[in-house]
């Protein structure tokens, strides 16, 4: 794969990223949806900073696997892809899956956070009694 500023070169295509490319729109989105659910759910800013890194790595991903998806289709199964339902209306597809582990990861940094503040409370009322 070569690449020439928004253009992209595999063997067979040339793929050109637009500048209305929903995939950048719905990362901003992600990481912002992600701000706002560790401060509403998280309390450390350790744990908050750590569920905005892995939202940045899930977008990069996820555009990532779109991308292959439909590169991968278009040139091997059907050109059709390349300008098709899946290229333009597929994008919530690839997004729901994202939140769904922006979601998930957020639950196993919450119920961490909550069994540490437990642990914290149970040894404080040992050592004030």
């Amino acid at each position: 794969m070569t690449r020439d500023g928004v253009m992209l070169s595999i063997p067979g295509l040339d793929i050109e990223v637009a500048t209305e490319c929903s995939s950048i729109r719905s990362s901003t989105i992600l990481i912002i949806v992600t701000l706002i659910l560790g401060q509403l759910f998280l309390r450390t800013w350790w744990r908050k900073t750590a569920l905005i890194v892995a939202a940045a790595i899930v977008a990069i991903v996820k555009n990532a696997i779109r991308i292959f998806t439909i590169a991968e289709l278009g040139t091997r199964v059907d050109p059709g892809f390349l300008d098709g339902k899946l290229h333009h209306h597929g994008g919530i597809i690839f997004f729901t899956l994202a939140v769904l582990a922006v979601v998930a990861l957020l639950w196993l940094l919450r119920r961490n956070e909550i069994r540490s503040l437990d642990s914290t409370l149970t040894e404080g009322q040992f050592r004030s009694a």
